[in-house]
């Protein structure tokens, strides 16, 4: 799997003291991230007294003076984490924190919770998921640890402005969970012609009903680059028309849960009568996405207007940071709008006001989390940005029409 990078900024790889042997994973090329193959760094952990994981370090600095320019985000490439499964570690652990410190303060800190930063690593269990907090994971490969190969992820951290950062802690908190760092890179922020979009990573097919249910334009069309990209890298042309037909089949049960009427049954089968006929995967592709742009248009208003990248980018900032206090106020702020000129062109873009948007992105990251993971509703709901539980299953059984308990049953 490749890492996607942003094209506005250069990745400093940071060197830090290793093992002299341990596991290894080596970085893929092509991704343009200096990966340097070196064993992992492995913090203290274990679920038991007299674990071998026991005796190592509990936390690991590293210096950032050196560094030139703004930094914009930590990508992270590990093993996240070892005995953190959940016989051995609750969900909704604090099981390490990540700290940026300022002449020996804490001028940035993010706490890695179980079940939403790290989780069990069985390499058959690959994640990739925004947290909501500014954080996303998502897995990029595998390394042998023993004779066990686990998932290795990049944790990616966006950063406020920093004046003058002195080093990065990685500190494990004591829990049973065992962390190992193969990489640490940073996003530096170039002086000038910082293009406007950045890619965060590989959007999840499973995610693409949810983007459609919200309206989210942004996120449609890189999935649907994605889709393209992934037709024309096909094997075969069977092979490109049937991810072209999976996807649709997304697209249209998106459409269907957001009221959509009994015509996009149809979709499916003159697809596949459509895409039997074309004999190329260009052709595939092309006409892939001009039916589910077309099928999905209702829902994504005014694409072409000017003003169209000022949503799109706070499309962005609530995809990164949805559980955050998040107001039309701060968004507004950050774009250099009025308040009431950025509800203005947020309604018309999307068909919402700012926080009906906002509330239902919550409850689509909260339905996802609780069919991936174990954590306790409560701790859903404040993952994801509700204050009280009360309100959080009003909310969720009025979009999805059913509890969140029915809905953990149902998946499990």
């Amino acid at each position: 799997m490749n890492t996607t990078l942003t094209p506005d900024a250069r990745f400093v790889s940071l060197p830090f003291r290793r093992p002299e042997a341990g596991p290894i994973w080596i970085g893929q090329d092509g991704t343009g991230i200096p990966f340097c193959g070196l064993p992992g760094w492995q913090s203290n952990g274990g679920d038991y007294r007299g674990h071998p994981a026991r005796g190592l370090p509990f936390s690991l600095e590293i210096p950032l003076e050196e560094i030139e320019g703004a930094l914009k985000r930590i990508e992270i490439f590990g093993v996240f984490a070892l005995y953190a499964d959940g016989e051995r570690e609750a969900p909704g652990t604090f099981g390490a924190t990540l700290q940026i410190l300022d002449e020996r303060e804490v001028a940035f800190r993010l706490d890695l919770i179980n079940g939403r930063h790290y989780g069990d690593c069985d390499l058959s269990k690959p994640v990739n998921r925004s947290n909501g907090d500014g954080s996303s994971i998502q897995t990029v490969g595998s390394a042998r640890v023993g004779d066990v190969e686990y998932r290795v992820d990049r944790l990616t951290v966006d950063l406020p402005t920093l004046a003058e950062p002195r080093s990065l802690l990685f500190k494990d908190l004591g829990s049973a969970a065992s962390f190992i760092l193969f990489d640490v890179v940073i996003d530096v922020e170039r002086p000038a012609g910082c293009p406007f979009h950045s890619k965060s990573g590989l959007i999840p097919l499973g995610e693409v009903a949810s983007i459609v249910r919200v309206g989210d334009r942004r996120r449609f069309q890189r999935a649907l680059d994605q889709l393209t990209a992934g037709i024309l890298a096909s094997q075969d042309l069977d092979e490109g028309r049937g991810q072209a037909l999976t996807f649709l089949a997304v697209v249209t049960t998106g459409m269907l849960e957001s009221g959509g009427t009994r015509e996009l049954h149809r979709i499916q089968l003159e697809a596949a009568r459509r895409f039997d006929q074309l004999q190329t995967k260009e052709d595939v592709a092309e006409e892939a996405r001009e039916l589910c742009e077309r099928t999905a248009e209702s829902l994504f208003i005014c694409q072409d207007s000017p003003s169209a990248h000022l949503v799109d980018r706070a499309l962005a900032i609530v995809e990164r940071n949805f559980a955050k206090d998040l107001t039309d106020a701060i968004v507004a702020d950050q774009l250099g709008l009025s308040t009431s000129h950025f509800r203005f062109l947020f309604k018309q873009a999307t068909g919402n006001p700012f926080h009906k948007y906002l509330v239902a992105v919550r409850l689509e990251k909260a339905k996802q989390m609780l069919m991936e993971n174990e954590m306790p509703v409560s701790q859903v709901a404040a993952a994801v940005g509700f204050t009280g539980l009360s309100h959080f299953s009003r909310a969720f059984t009025q979009r999805f029409s059913a509890s969140p308990t029915s809905i953990r049953r149902t998946s499990g």
